[in-house]
C-alpha cells in the first residue's frame, strides 16, 4: 500500500479519537468534581426529586453568639407556655380525628363553611408528603455539577407552566421527571462519558465507544437545541433550529455547531475504527489477506527491471493499487 494511503487510514481516526476522548473525559470528570449554584425553583425541584433533602439551616447571627454570660440564664417559666399550647393543640387534633373515625356521618371540615382553625389543623395532620417550594431556598446552594443534568432532565420531562399558567409541552417522557430517574440517568451519563472518553484515547473498543458518544450527542442535541425549538417554540428556523436575533453572529450557534461537530466526529470514528494507532489493532489484527493492509494477494509479482503491465480501466475498479 502506498504511504499516503497508510497515512490516510491511520491519522484521521487518531486525531478524531484524541479530540473526542479529551472532550468527553473532561466533561464526565467535571460533572463529578465540579459544582454549580442553584436557588429558588431549581433548588426546590432538585429537592423534590430526592437530590437535596432540605433547605439549608439559617446561619446564626454573630451578635447572638456573643451574648454576655449574664444573659445566658435559664429561660423563665413563661417560656414553657408555647409548649403547653402545642400540647393542647395536638390533643385537640387527636380528638378531632377520633371523632371523625367514630362518626361516619360527620363530614370532613370544609375551609369555606367550617371554622378555619379546625380546617387548617386537619389539613396539617392529613399532609404526610415532603414538597419543597422556591421560598424554602432563598439563598444559592452549591450542588454537584452532575445534578445540573438531573435538573435538565426533570425540566425536559416536566416543564411546568408558562407565565400565564398554560402548560408547556414536554420534550422527554413524563416518567423521567419522577425519582429516581433524573438522578440515576445523570450518574449513568457521567460514568459513560468518562469510560468512553478513556476508551477512545486508548483506541479500545473504538466503534462501541464512538457509538456511545454519538448517542449522547443525539440526546443532547434534542434536549438543548432541536426539541425546545420544534415543540416549545413558535419561531424556530425551518421548524427545528433555535431562533436567534442575529443568526450571523459568531456566538449565535456556537453551542449548536460544537454539538453537531462532536456528533459528526463520533460517526466518523464509528466507521473508521481505531486505525493503526490503538489497542484494537493489537487485539484485533487484520487478516493476512486483507488487500487494504497488505495489498492485493492476486497481483502478479514483477521483477525489478520488468515494466508494469497495462491496466484495463474500462470499468470501475475498487481494488487497491498494488504498486506504490
Amino acid at each position: 500500500m502506498r504511504l499516503r494511503d497508510q497515512v490516510a487510514l491511520t491519522l484521521p481516526s487518531f486525531f478524531l479519537r484524541l479530540i473526542l476522548g479529551i472532550t468527553f473525559l473532561w466533561a464526565g470528570t467535571g460533572k463529578l468534581v465540579g459544582t454549580s449554584s442553584v436557588v429558588g425553583d431549581d433548588a426546590a425541584r432538585l429537592a423534590n426529586i430526592g437530590i437535596m433533602p432540605a433547605a439549608p439551616a439559617p446561619t446564626p447571627d454573630p451578635a447572638e453568639l456573643q451574648t454576655p454570660e449574664s444573659t445566658q440564664q435559664p429561660a423563665p417559666a413563661e417560656s414553657a407556655t408555647p409548649a403547653v399550647e402545642l400540647d393542647e393543640q395536638a390533643n385537640e387534633i387527636i380528638e378531632m380525628i377520633e371523632d371523625q373515625l367514630e362518626s361516619t356521618d360527620k363530614p370532613l371540615p370544609n375551609p369555606e363553611t367550617d371554622d378555619q382553625t379546625d380546617a387548617v389543623r386537619f389539613q396539617s395532620v392529613q399532609y404526610t408528603g415532603t414538597v419543597y417550594s422556591a421560598s424554602d431556598f432563598p439563598e444559592p446552594m452549591q450542588v454537584k455539577q452532575l445534578y445540573s443534568i438531573a435538573l435538565m432532565l426533570s425540566k425536559a420531562a416536566d416543564p411546568g407552566l408558562t407565565a400565564d399558567s398554560n402548560p408547556i409541552d414536554p420534550i422527554m417522557p413524563a416518567m423521567l421527571a419522577s425519582k429516581p430517574w433524573p438522578r440515576v440517568l445523570a450518574w449513568i451519563l457521567a460514568i459513560t462519558e468518562i469510560v468512553v472518553g478513556a476508551f477512545l484515547l486508548l483506541g479500545f473498543l473504538t466503534r462501541i465507544s464512538a457509538l456511545g458518544t454519538l448517542s449522547i450527542m443525539i440526546v443532547a442535541l434534542w434536549m438543548t437545541q432541536f426539541g425546545p425549538a420544534a415543540i416549545q417554540s413558535n419561531n424556530a428556523f425551518f421548524g427545528f433550529i433555535p431562533f436567534a436575533d442575529n443568526p450571523w453572529s459568531p456566538g449565535a450557534y456556537t453551542h449548536l455547531l460544537w454539538q453537531l461537530a462532536l456528533a459528526a466526529m463520533s460517526g466518523a470514528v464509528f466507521f473508521l475504527g481505531s486505525g493503526a494507532i490503538g489497542v484494537d489493532r493489537l487485539i484485533f489484527r487484520p487478516a493476512p489477506r486483507d488487500p487494504y493492509i497488505h495489498g492485493d494477494p492476486k497481483a502478479t509479482k514483477m521483477k525489478p527491471d520488468q515494466a508494469a503491465p497495462a491496466v484495463d480501466r474500462s470499468e470501475f475498479d475498487r481494488t487497491p493499487n498494488p504498486t506504490p
